[in-house]
């Protein structure tokens, strides 16, 4: 940072202390002045530093499988997203090379296909990893990003708080508190990549700084702010509507706290950030139009946080004695998690340097995103408490949409910036407290960190990694793929390269439209439970109806389904083949309804 950029490292603070960075070498030192110490002090050596360190402590610890056996299905495979997201990143490249519409799919839910209009399909990562998807699997690369997935967020986060301390040190907290925060570490463990890659909401933090500390140009801030915000919304388009909110809020909150002097040059950075979203609004455009021309999603009735989940830890965790526990209808999303050391640092901060303009507009925030987090009716612990007073604004068209616990997202890059300006105020007598509470905050990240392993560990069968399923299936056959892991068509699938179809698989509309217990099952296969004659005639109406060619019975996962052998029983022959049992369906001719057993 030269001198002129120096002085102006925190002018968004103006009242108050400002908080003092490291000093710098002069640009024009002689080579020989430069030594080691001082390149290591130079923001893109400790840029490149904090980067490292991140990524080897994650990927060491809580990331290292993903890392070491990336061709193995190890993440949550309790609930769907893991597969789809799979599906996803293969599904993008396999469209582009083939010419396809990547909006929709005729390979899921044949014969009738399916719109991806409302699904999340992460095309920027699935484009960003077609490369490597090409290569080495979908399944490979989905594990390498899920695994580089917080590491990364938390260095986006610390170079927007070294820019506003100027120190290492807090900055490098500070990035962690972000990336590896309840929200981040939760949404990583359950595949979610659309939610763990949270780099670019630092990255346009990081732009409204550098140009409030006149380092870009208008120009510059208007191309870069349009880039980023395009990338949010084809990476997903709630975190985009979302950081519309925010934004506006900050915007009104922060000219509300500015000086006088300061509120013209707000006023032009909103002019400016408006300009911004009229670009990126432009080039979302074909994707825009394509989705609202089709059925929007209705939302489920639960999506937003709990009041008690703020300080209480997950179930099974290793911090506190009392975990979050859901009671009724309403389960607590434990992705909210701040942890009293965070709060109390955050309270100390705002009493502390209350004059500091930037430390009120953080501390209103983090307050406001909170509360907006809860949604219409606060509940503590999964029971009602008391429904608030604007609870009407949660059936507005874009809000009712929105899942509202994923706000916290926001709440926690606010905490990220508070927790680096609390490190990085002043030397004083109290420094040592300020860090042991650091300390704290640190320890209670690592402790509510979510573990990316699932209940199990999987391969994909031998019957589709070696390709066995060519001599078994004609390409472009419908199948339909039973197993007790959820979506495990999708991931099959995408690992033999699209080569068959299959008929059912989930998709965000799905869970959301109406959740079932196998909502990547047609109804007519769970029907089969009961063996009774209506569900054998509507097994053998979907199945000539949907044209399905065989049915791919994971022999290794069996599910609940298969526990009175349903297939067998109604007429249908079974091979297992590289651990999958193929039944040829044959038009279902030889299906009838099995004799009771006595």
């Amino acid at each position: 940072m030269t001198g002129a950029h120096r002085q102006n490292a925190m002018p968004i603070a103006a009242a108050g202390t400002p908080m003092t960075g490291d000093s710098e070498p002069p640009v024009d030192a002689p080579p020989q002045a430069r030594s080691v110490t001082t390149v290591i002090r130079s923001p893109a050596a400790q840029i490149l530093i904090a980067l490292l360190i991140y990524v080897v402590v994650w990927v060491s610890t809580i990331g290292r499988d993903l890392a070491l056996h990336p061709g193995v299905a190890s993440l949550a495979e309790r609930n769907q997203d893991p597969d789809l997201f799979v599906w996803c990143l293969g599904w993008w490249p396999h469209a582009i090379g083939h010419w396809l519409n990547p909006l929709f799919s005729s390979q899921v839910r044949a014969p009738a296909g399916q719109s991806l209009a409302w699904v999340t399909t992460i095309p920027p990562l699935a484009i960003l990893a077609a490369p490597l998807t090409l290569t080495a699997g979908p399944l490979v690369a989905f594990n390498l990003l899920a695994a580089l997935g917080p590491p990364l967020s938390a260095w986006a986060a610390f170079v927007l708080c070294r820019r506003l301390t100027g120190r290492f040190w807090p900055a490098l907290v500070g990035g962690a508190v972000f990336g590896f925060s309840a929200y981040e570490t939760r949404a990583t463990s359950f595949g979610q990549l659309d939610l763990s890659y949270s780099v670019l909401l630092p990255v346009l933090a990081y732009l409204v700084v550098v140009f409030w500390q006149r380092s870009i140009s208008a120009r510059t801030y208007v191309i870069l702010s349009a880039a980023a915000l395009t990338v949010q919304f084809y990476l997903f388009t709630e975190i985009f509507a979302d950081l519309t909110a925010i934004l506006v809020v900050a915007l009104l909150l922060g000219l509300a706290l500015a000086e006088r002097e300061s509120r013209p040059a707000v006023l032009r950075l909103s002019r400016l950030t408006a300009i911004g979203y009229l670009i990126a609004l432009v080039l979302a455009s074909p994707y825009l139009g394509y989705a609202l021309s089709s059925k929007a999603p209705e939302p489920i009735a639960f999506t937003a946080g709990d009041l008690a989940s703020f300080v209480l830890p997950r179930p099974g965790s290793l911090g506190g004695i009392t975990s979050l526990t859901a009671s009724g209808a309403h389960s607590p999303s434990t992705a909210g998690y701040i942890g009293v050391p965070l709060l109390i640092l955050v309270v100390l901060l705002a009493v502390r340097t209350w004059r500091n303009r930037l430390i009120r507009l953080l501390t209103c925030m983090v307050v406001l995103i909170c509360i907006a987090s809860l949604g219409p009716v606060v509940y503590v612990q999964g029971r009602p408490l008391v429904r608030v007073p604007w609870a009407g604004l949660y059936n507005l068209p874009i809000v009712r949409d929105a899942w509202m616990s994923r706000l916290m997202v926001f709440a926690f890059l606010a905490l990220a910036v508070a927790t680096a300006l609390w490190l990085s105020r002043p030397p004083s007598w109290s420094a040592w407290l300020r860090w042991l509470l650091g300390v704290l905050v640190v320890a209670n990240v690592a402790m509510e960190a979510f573990p990316t392993l699932g209940s199990q560990v999987r391969a994909v069968p031998a019957f589709i990694s070696t390709g066995q399923y060519r001599s078994r299936l004609s390409p472009g056959e419908i199948v339909l793929v039973v197993s007790k892991i959820p979506n495990s068509g999708l991931l099959w699938q995408a690992e033999s390269g699209y080569n068959f179809r299959i008929s059912g698989g989930f998709f965000n509309d799905g869970f959301i439209n109406g959740f079932s217990l196998r909502p990547d099952l047609p109804q007519a296969v769970v029907g089969l439970e009961t063996l009774d004659p209506a569900s054998v005639t509507a097994f053998e109406a979907y199945i000539k109806r949907d044209k399905v060619g065989a049915i791919l019975l994971d022999a290794i996962n069996k599910p609940r389904l298969d526990r009175h052998s349903p297939f067998s029983r109604i007429g249908l022959v079974g091979h297992e083949v590289g651990g999958v049992i193929v039944y040829p369906t044959d038009g279902c001719r030889a299906c009838h309804v099995p004799q009771k057993r006595h």
